[in-house]
């Protein structure tokens, strides 16, 4: 059996709050706590601990999602949606499919009907005292 992977694009939403999570000088787990919060502020729940540093596990609703997170360096921080989108090659498409997949036998429940792998990328800029996240939803998803 072979899957396939579409990114479907959804509408876009720009969206500003002001971030809670500490800076910590650790740019990779800045950026990946800062996708956290992003994702807790648009409804994704039920957060857990994933072995790596730049993957989230949590849902959406009932559907497990797992993400990896891009930090982006404040040179990119201009990088828009297209550019993350055009980032997402078959490699990263099989590698989230793992991830997913990996995360779902590692359960200790039911394996679940759906599968989802996203991708956000962080950028900090702290000079400005601004982030920049964009998220693309079902990278991969089965």
């Amino acid at each position: 059996m072979s899957q396939t992977a579409t990114i479907v694009p959804t509408a876009a939403i720009a969206e500003r709050w002001e971030a809670t999570t500490p800076v910590t000088g650790d740019y990779a787990r800045d950026c990946a706590e800062l996708a956290r919060e992003a994702l807790s502020h648009v409804g994704f729940t039920r957060f857990e601990e994933t072995p790596f540093e730049d993957v989230l596990a949590c849902c959406e609703g009932d559907l497990p999602v797992t993400v990896a997170v891009l930090p982006v360096p404040v040179e990119g921080f201009e990088m828009t949606l297209d550019d993350l989108e055009s980032l997402i090659d078959e490699d990263v498409v099989a590698h989230g499919a793992a991830l997913c997949v990996g995360r779902a036998l590692a359960s200790e429940g039911p394996l679940p009907e759906r599968l989802r792998f996203d991708v956000v990328s962080v950028c900090v800029n702290l000079d400005a005292g601004r982030v920049r996240v964009h998220h693309v939803r079902g990278a991969w998803q089965s």
